[in-house]
């Protein structure tokens, strides 16, 4: 892509079958105090992209944040990647901490922007611990 193209607004279709409509990768320094409202920017950047409802952006990019603070306080790295996927009326926010080791038990489900209907869970990557959300939103 275009140098003149902010990072930010860069949205990647994979090419992959099989793979998600949309998908974004972001990486943020796990230490920096700002990083949650990083986060949570880039999230609601992408899918205000993708014209996803308002409202459903606005608690997306909350999740995002909350996701990445929880992350970065349960665990010890350096980086963290913010992954946001959407696919066929399904919003997926993950946080991958590359070379990372768990110090707190990792509890995506105690975010505050969560609803009865969303999914949360825990995967142990190779490349290191990763959280996520999955919210259930439609595009118009």
């Amino acid at each position: 892509m275009s140098a003149l193209v902010p990072r930010m607004f860069r949205v990647r279709v994979p090419g992959p079958e099989g793979g998600p409509e949309f998908r974004a990768i972001r990486t943020f320094a796990a230490e920096e105090a700002d990083t949650p409202v990083k986060a949570g920017l880039r999230a609601g950047v992408m899918y205000g992209l993708l014209r996803l409802p308002e409202a459903g952006v606005e608690r997306l990019a909350h999740l995002a944040g909350e996701l990445t603070g929880h992350m970065a306080e349960s665990v010890l790295s350096d980086t963290l990647l913010l992954v946001t996927d959407y696919d066929h009326g399904r919003a997926t926010l993950s946080v991958i901490a590359p070379a990372g080791r768990v110090w707190k038990t990792l509890d995506p489900g105690s975010l505050a922007h969560l609803e009865p209907t969303d999914r949360t869970g825990v995967i142990a990557h190779d490349i290191g611990p990763s959280a996520y959300v999955q919210v259930g939103v439609t595009r118009p």
